[in-house]
């Protein structure tokens, strides 16, 4: 089910520019100077696949929510079509559902966020609609148990068996900042760290801001924060900070009312990341908006202390959920593979394409 498209690197990573301009503060926060120039070539990669999703009767994933690379594939959560969470191979044949959507016991209404657990075989689906989090087997999808919550949560990331990062929902809209991010011990059933202080109600912007794991460190960011957090079991850290200058979306523009707050980012196009934050050994990767209608691409590596602006209208990695030493994985909506123009075609009707983009 795979095709190589190692020509398409070429198309891909047209329009980059490469700058030399980070630095360290007192404070051990790397802090990534954003350039607006772009210029011609890339060379981080050597070949592309594409893994298209298995459709079935059992399979249809409407709208992908959330992708989990797991050791022999993906998990993936739907939270707006389907309302399910489902296992596929590493080659993109559907395995089987995890857990059941209703309510009552071991039942979610909706997968509002998915976390594999450290150490096991399971994985944790939060429904914030019955204020639980739901345990299942990553073997075959069976319930495990559940665990009642007390608070309100747009996403989680167990740490550990016991611990539990969690993004609050932002659904605050006052003039005030609160803590956005907290550690959450299980056995004691209280939150240990609070952190992330910022104005809750920008969490309404849909960026794609959060928890993003790749095997090298927790990374979490918020949507227009600039600032992004390391996630350990005890605390959350600044690590990096993304700096686009005059160009950056101001506590002016934050302290607004929403739809005030909304009309004036399209009004005054402000630089942002859009989240996204993924990082091996040897790169960080992440998207970040511009004036222009497409989100475009960062990639900066740590080695020489440079990065790389790829344009967005030239590139195909939209979704990036995985990064190791050896890979990168996005994934692609129908339309977005469409647009290749590439054989085979695998048809609207069907589900999404995972890409596969080997690093050199």
């Amino acid at each position: 089910m795979l095709r190589s498209l190692s020509t398409i690197i070429v198309i891909v990573f047209l329009f980059s520019c490469s700058t030399k301009n980070t630095e360290v503060n007192q404070d051990g926060i790397k802090r990534i100077s954003m350039g607006t120039e772009f210029s011609n070539t890339i060379d981080y990669f050597s070949d592309t696949s594409f893994i298209p999703l298995e459709f079935c009767e059992d399979c249809i994933v409407g709208d992908i929510h959330k992708i989990l690379k797991v050791k022999d594939g993906f998990v993936i959560s739907d939270k707006n079509i389907s309302n399910q969470v489902f296992k596929f191979s590493d080659n993109g044949v559907f395995q089987f559902k995890i857990g059941d959507k209703g309510d009552g016991l071991g039942n979610y209404l909706l997968p509002f966020d998915i976390s594999l657990i450290p150490s096991t075989d399971q994985i944790a689906i939060l429904d914030q609609n019955q204020r639980k989090i739901i345990f299942y087997s990553l073997e075959d999808g069976s319930f495990l148990r559940e665990l009642p919550i007390n608070f309100q949560a747009k996403s989680i990331q167990f740490l550990s068996p016991n611990t539990v990062a969690v993004h609050f929902d932002g659904k605050f809209s006052g003039n005030e900042k609160d803590y956005l991010g907290g550690i959450l011990d299980l056995k004691k059933g209280e939150f240990i760290y609070l952190g992330v202080n910022d104005f809750s109600k920008t969490d309404q912007n849909k960026t794609a801001g959060d928890f993003y794991f790749s095997g090298h460190e927790l990374i979490f960011s918020k949507s227009l924060n600039d600032t992004i957090y390391s996630v350990f079991e005890k605390k959350i850290t600044p690590k990096y900070f993304i700096d686009f200058g005059e160009k950056k979306v101001s506590d002016e523009i934050k302290i607004l009312p929403l739809m005030d707050m909304r009309m004036r980012m399209m009004q005054e196009l402000p630089h942002y990341h859009n989240g996204n934050f993924i990082e091996n050994d040897n790169f960080l990767f992440f998207l970040w908006w511009g004036k222009d209608e497409f989100e475009n691409l960062a990639f900066y590596n740590k080695a020489n202390d440079k990065l790389d602006l790829i344009k967005g209208r030239d590139q195909i990695i939209k979704r990036p959920f995985f990064m190791d030493n050896q890979y990168l994985y996005s994934f692609l909506t129908n339309s977005d593979y469409e647009s290749l123009n590439t054989e085979p075609f695998f048809g609207l009707s069907q589900n999404q394409v995972i890409l596969k983009v080997e690093l050199k």
